[in-house]
Parts: structure tokens; sequence; C-alpha cells
């Protein structure tokens, strides 16, 4: 007993030591401003014309009345690595992962064993709920989901959410318009409904479900061709679109999809956001390409109510899933310390909700 309460004053005290630490180093970090001299960069490219418009509030199901929501991914070492970067009261409250129905039985139990740790934690989870088996390969499986040749695995999943227990938004058949999914609207809304309606119906009232479109990367196409996709006000919680390429972000197709999420009374999540084609390691190259215009984005649009940044290799990722990433170049924070530095004083502005800010989220309704 002796030597317990030893350890546990030795273990109390070595915490009490880093989080002091931790407090010192990022209360001395650099402003933008003193950054942008030292280097000798214009002044404008560390600063912002515009704060945060406040938030859009839609009463939506794990909507924040303000703020928003402060995510990261893709994977467990990925989301770790990001949130070292963080001190402890900025430390993100959204982790990112995927699902694949059409693998079967096994693929979601295999992913329900891989989330255990999480079960009744203080964390919100976001899933990538994908309809296909393929490599970005147009091999979409909406049909056989739709006709109910999955139930089996849709019920896995649903019960693997209900013992895991974290409030959970569902980005079901993400980037639906996607011709590497090769979704067809009228089986994809089917498939949509029927994930839905098993979730609603085992009374998991901490899961919200997301219709996630790909944006630029599916050609910006025309908003009659994307409605064609839309279960509808009834089914959906929110709204996402994902963002990737630098000249996405400007396009004004993103400025008339988060207006027309407003119309439908929907908040926005950014599902899937990365420095495409410029990457994390660049210095101000890569900040003044990519993060100033993506925070200048999400500043100017009060319906973005949460983030959800992908910390990868892009090349490494590529070459072990066989995916053709080879040229997305690298967007992990932590290889930059300018870039990770400016990126870290941008989410300390308080809109940002931070694992301390949970209890913010309305986690039931």
């Amino acid at each position: 007993m002796i030597l317990r309460s030893i350890v546990s004053t030795i273990v109390s005290s070595t915490l009490a030591a880093i989080a002091l630490l931790l407090v010192s180093q990022f209360s001395e970090a650099n402003t933008p401003l003193e950054l942008a001299e030292r280097d000798g960069v214009f002044p404008r490219f560390a600063t912002y014309q515009h704060d945060y418009q406040p938030r859009a509030f839609f009463n939506a199901k794990l909507e924040p009345e303000q703020g928003i929501i402060h995510g990261a991914g893709q994977d467990e070492k990925s989301f770790r690595e990001y949130a070292s970067l963080f001190p402890q009261q900025h430390q993100p409250v959204m982790t990112m992962s995927y699902v694949t129905l059409v693998r079967g039985l096994e693929n979601v139990k295999e992913w329900h064993n891989n989330h255990l740790a999480l079960k009744d934690q203080p964390v919100l989870l976001q899933i990538g709920v994908n309809l296909t088996a393929g490599r970005d390969d147009g091999t979409g499986s909406d049909k056989a989901v739709a006709n109910g040749e999955y139930d089996d695995a849709i019920d896995t999943f649903v019960e693997a959410l209900k013992d895991l227990n974290v409030p959970t938004y569902l980005r079901i058949g993400y980037e639906f318009e996607g011709e590497w999914n090769n979704y067809s609207p009228e089986t994809y809304v089917v498939a949509f409904k029927r994930i839905t309606d098993k979730v609603r119906a085992a009374g998991l009232d901490n899961i919200a479900t997301v219709w996630c479109s790909a944006g630029g990367s599916a050609g910006f196409v025309a908003f009659d061709r994307l409605m064609a996709f839309y279960p509808g006000d009834d089914y959906v919680d929110w709204w996402s679109v994902d963002v990737f390429s630098p000249e996405e972000i400007p396009h004004p197709w993103l400025g008339e999809f988060y207006d027309l999420a407003g119309k439908h009374k929907k908040p926005v999540m950014i599902g899937e956001n990365t420095p495409r084609y410029v990457g994390a390691n660049k210095g101000w190259h890569s900040w003044i390409r990519w993060y100033k215009p993506f925070f200048e984005m999400v500043r100017k649009h009060p319906e973005i109510k949460a983030i959800s940044y992908i910390n990868w290799d892009w090349v490494y990722w590529s070459n072990e899933l066989g995916f053709e990433w080879h040229d997305w170049e690298d967007a992990r924070l932590q290889t930059d310390e300018l870039v990770s530095e400016l990126y870290v004083h941008e989410l300390s502005h308080p809109i940002w909700l931070h694992a301390k800010d949970i209890r913010k989220i309305a986690l039931e309704k």
C-alpha cells in the first residue's frame, strides 16, 4: 500500500511537471505577425481581413449552439501525432474513422474491436460509412445495400455503435456523386434511408446522419444533379463537403453549398480536409497557398460547425493501400514547425470547440 502511494505521488508529480512544461511551451509561442516579421513575410499573409462570423444554429442533432468542432484523423496514429501538437486545453474533440459495410460481417466486427478503447469515452466519433469495396474504381454497391443484401452487416454495425456509446456522426456513402464510387441517385437515397432507419429503430439518440458531397473532387456538379442524391431533410441531420485542392477553396460553388445548407436548416461539416498537391511541409508557401485560404473560408461561412483535418503522408498511404494518391503530398503538420505553429495558433481562437468543451455540444436530442 505504501509503495502504491509513493508510485501514485511520483506519477502525479510527473504529470503536473509535464503539464506545466506544455503550458510554458505554448504560452511562449510566437504570434503569426511575429513569425512573419522574423521571416520577412508581408503581414497580410499572417493576418485575416475578418474575424469568425458568429455561427448559425439550426438545432440539429449533435450540433453545438455556437462554435466549431475541432476534429482530425484519419487513423489512430495520425490522430495522436496531430493531437500532440496542441496544449491540453486545445486537444481535438472529434476523431475520424472508416467502415466498409459491403465487405461483410467480419470487417464490421474488426472495426468494432479496433475502436473498443473509445467505449463510453468523452469524445466525438466521425465515421465514413463506405458503400464500395473497391479502390476508387467505380465499384459502388449502393444498389446491393438498398436491396437489403448487407442488412446483417448494417445490423452488426448498429450494435457496435450501441456498444461503444459514443456520440457519432455517420457520413453515409460519403462523396456520393464521385464517379470513383459510381452510385446512382435512386439507389443511393434508398441505401442512406435504410441505414438511417436501422440506426433510429435501435434507439440510438446520439447518432447524427451526415450527407457528404465530394465537392471539387467531383468537379462541382450542378446542384440539380447534386440534389438528386438527397435523402431529404427528415433523414439528414448535417450536410458535409470534403475540401482538398487549393483551387477548390475560393470556388463559388462552395459558398452556394453552404447557403443551401442554411436554407435547409442544416449545419455543415468539412468531412475531410487536407492540403492536396501542396502539403504541410513547405513553410510559408504551404500556409499562404492552402491553410490561410481554408481558414478564411471557415471564418466567412457561419454554417460551418465542424472540420476534420487529415494528418496524413499521402505518398506513404498511397503505397500502403494501393490508391492513386502519389502526388497528394505530405499533409502531416508535425513535418513543418512554422505551419504547425500557425495552425495551432489559429485553433486557439475561442470559437473552436476542443475536448474540454464537449459538454457544449448537445449530445442527445
